[in-house]
C-alpha cells in the first residue's frame, strides 16, 4: 500500500519517500518526520511556519520557534522523564509534584521546589559565572586545587554586579528548571505527548524566587506545567467489520481518453514556438501574462494568485480555474483585462473556495505552437523507450491503467481509515491538531509551487502567519479528521498486535536507501530509518483493514 503522500496526492511510494525526505533549495526546510499512511500528506521540505517556542527545556508561551516534531502518538512519551539532570543535587528528592486532570487530554503539574534545590542552582550559577567572568584579582576553575590557593570565588555581590542581576537571575531559573522538570515529568512519562509540555507560570514569577540579596533564593518555589497526554479511546463500533463503498477513479474507457490527452500534451511539447502578430489569443496559443485577483465582495487581494510572467499553454493545460482561458481569449500583447471568476470548490486554500474574485490579466508575450505530425522518429520523446508512435500510445495507455489501479487503492485506503476514524471516540490533543494543520498547509503550498511554478515571493506571501492561522481555523474539521485517523489506526496496530519483523525492517531501510542513491537525492539517514518503520506499520495496518473489511467498488462517474 502507499504512504501518506501517495494516499493523499496520488504519488507512488518511491515518489512519496522522495517528497518526504529530500530537500530542494527553493524552500526553507524544517525537519518533520514522514507520517504513517493514514495521515495527511506532509513533507520534510516544508515552509518554516511559526509555532510555540522553547524556554530552556520547555516552551514558554511568550516566544516562538520552528517546530521539528512529528512522531506517532503511541511513541510520544516525554524524554525528560528519563533525564539524569538534577541527580547531583542533594535536595533533588525534595521536589514534589501534584497532578490535576483538566480534561481534553490536558494535565497540570504543580511542582514544588524546596529552597535547598534553589540554593544548589544558585551555587552552581555562582561557580559557572565565576569561571567565565573576568574580575581582577579572582580566578576560579571547577575542580581546581584549593590547597594551592589558586582558585578564588569572587564575592556574590561583585559577581552578580559583573554579570548583571537580570542575566544572573535568568541563569538561576534555567538551572532550577533543568533539575526540577525531570522529576515532574516522571509522573506522566508513560502518557505525555512529546514536546507538548509548557510552563504556565510566567518567567517574572519564576525569577522572583531568586529575589533575595545578590539574587539569593527567598524560599520554596511553586510553578505549574501544562502537559498534553495520549487520549483515551472508546470504540463506538466494531472495527473488525467495517463496510465501505468507493467509486473507481477510472476504467478502460476513461483510461483511453486520458492517455490520448497525455499523448497530445507530449506532442505539443515538441512543437515550435513562434511569436503571434496581427491577432489576439486563440485556444492552442501559449501566453505569458501577469496575473492578480481581489475578492469581489471586499476588494482584498487574494494571496497566492498574484504572479508575474505566468506561462500558460491554452491548448494543453488542465487548469483548476474554470473560465480563465475563455476570459483571456482574444487578448493581444500589452492588453489588460479584468473579469470575474468563481474560485473552484477544490481550490487548495479552502477558505477562498466559492469566493467570487475579480481577476486582472495583462498579456506580455503570445506564441503560436506549431505542433508537428507524430512520427516514429519522435516516439521515444513522447514516451521513453518507445520505438513507434503506436508503441508510445500503447505504453501511455498501460501507464494510465497502472495509475488508475494505484488511485483506486489510495481511494480505498482513505475510505477505510475514514470509516475507522468514524467509530473512534477520543479527545484530540490540541498540539497535535495545530502541528498537523501546519504540516498540511505546508504540503499544499509545496504542491502549488511545483504544479503552478509559483515564485518565492508568492510562496512567502502564502507562508505569512495570518494566512496560516486562517487556514488552521477554516480547515479545523479536516485537520481533526486526519488526527483522528492517526489515533484510530495506531490504536488498531496496538490492539491487534501487528508486528514488523527485523528482516522486514532491514529490507525496507535498504530499499529506501537504494532508491535515494539511485536518483542522487539527498536524505536524512536518521529520518530514513524512522520512516522505514512507519511505512511498514502503515502498510501492515492497511492490509489488516482490507482483509477484515467489506469493500464495494462502484464504476467511475462519466
Amino acid at each position: 500500500c502507499s504512504t501518506a503522500v501517495a494516499v493523499r496526492t496520488g504519488k507512488s511510494e518511491r515518489e512519496a519517500r522522495v517528497s518526504a525526505l529530500s530537500q530542494p533549495q527553493c524552500i526553507p526546510a524544517w525537519r518533520c518526520t514522514h507520517p504513517p499512511a493514514w495521515k495527511m500528506a506532509t513533507s520534510v521540505f516544508t515552509l518554516a511556519l511559526p509555532t510555540t517556542a522553547a524556554f530552556g527545556p520547555l516552551a514558554h508561551p511568550s516566544a516562538t520557534r520552528t517546530s521539528t516534531r512529528r512522531v506517532p502518538l503511541r511513541s510520544l512519551s516525554v524524554r525528560a522523564a528519563s533525564s539524569d539532570a538534577g541527580k547531583d543535587f542533594p535536595a533533588f528528592a525534595g521536589v514534589s509534584v501534584k497532578q490535576t486532570e483538566l480534561g481534553e487530554c490536558r494535565v497540570r503539574l504543580e511542582v514544588t521546589v524546596p529552597v535547598s534545590v534553589l540554593e544548589a542552582a544558585y551555587a552552581a550559577c555562582i561557580e559557572s559565572c565565576a569561571e567565565t567572568a573576568q574580575i581582577p584579582g579572582f580566578t576560579f576553575k571547577k575542580g581546581g586545587s584549593r590547597k594551592k590557593k589558586e582558585d578564588h570565588l569572587p564575592p556574590a555581590d561583585i559577581l552578580v554586579g559583573s554579570v548583571g542581576e537580570k542575566e544572573f537571575r535568568s541563569a538561576c531559573v534555567e538551572e532550577m528548571l533543568q533539575n526540577s522538570i525531570p522529576v515532574a515529568m516522571q509522573t506522566v512519562a508513560a502518557t505525555a505527548l512529546q514536546d507538548s509540555e509548557r510552563i504556565e507560570t510566567s518567567f517574572e514569577d519564576l525569577a522572583k524566587a531568586f529575589g533575595g540579596k545578590d539574587c539569593a533564593p527567598l524560599g520554596d518555589l511553586i510553578y505549574s506545567i501544562g502537559v498534553e497526554v495520549v487520549p483515551t479511546i472508546t470504540w463506538t463500533g466494531d472495527y473488525r467489520k467495517l463496510k465501505i463503498t468507493v467509486t473507481s477513479p477510472g476504467d478502460d474507457e476513461t483510461d483511453a481518453l486520458e492517455a490520448e490527452s497525455i499523448f497530445t500534451q507530449q506532442l505539443r511539447s515538441l512543437g515550435t514556438m513562434r511569436v503571434v502578430t496581427g491577432r489576439g489569443l486563440t485556444i492552442g496559443d501559449q501566453v505569458v501574462m501577469d496575473l492578480d485577483a481581489v475578492n469581489a465582495a471586499t476588494g482584498d487581494s487574494i494571496e497566492g494568485i498574484k504572479q508575474k510572467k505566468f506561462q500558460l499553454d491554452t491548448g494543453a493545460a488542465r487548469l483548476n480555474l474554470p473560465g480563465l482561458i475563455d476570459a483571456i481569449t482574444g487578448m493581444t500583447v500589452a492588453e489588460e483585462r479584468t473579469f470575474p471568476l468563481t474560485m473552484p470548490s477544490d481550490w487548495p486554500q479552502d477558505f477562498i473556495r466559492g469566493v467570487t474574485a475579480d481577476f486582472t490579466v495583462k498579456v506580455s508575450e503570445l506564441f503560436q505552437n506549431e505542433v508537428p505530425q507524430a512520427t516514429d522518429a519522435m516516439a521515444s520523446k513522447i514516451f521513453p523507450e518507445a520505438t513507434t508512435v503506436a508503441e508510445a500510445k500503447a505504453m501511455i495507455v498501460e501507464s494510465q491503467r497502472e495509475n488508475t489501479k494505484a488511485l483506486l487503492e489510495q481511494v480505498t485506503n482513505e475510505a477505510l481509515v475514514d470509516a475507522l476514524a468514524a467509530i473512534c471516540d477520543a479527545p484530540l490533543p490540541e498540539s497535535i491538531i495545530e502541528e498537523t494543520g501546519r504540516q498540511m498547509y505546508s504540503e499544499k503550498m509545496l504542491e502549488m509551487q511545483i504544479g503552478q511554478k509559483m515564485s518565492m515571493d508568492v510562496i512567502n506571501q502564502l507562508a505569512a502567519p495570518e494566512m496560516v492561522e486562517s487556514y488552521l481555523k477554516s480547515s479545523r474539521e479536516e485537520i481533526e479528521l486526519i488526527v483522528r485517523r492517526t489515533v484510530a489506526c495506531e490504536e488498531l496496530f496496538k490492539l491487534e498486535n501487528i508486528e514488523v519483523t527485523e528482516e522486514e525492517f532491514k529490507a525496507e531501510v535498504l530499499a529506501a536507501k537504494a532508491e535515494f542513491e539511485q536518483y542522487g537525492t539527498e536524505y536524512d539517514v536518521q529520518r530514513l530509518v524512522a520512516q522505514a518503520g512507519e511505512v511498514l506499520e502503515a502498510r501492515k495496518a492497511l492490509t489488516w483493514l482490507r482483509e477484515h473489511a467489506t469493500i464495494t467498488v462502484l464504476p467511475p462517474v462519466k
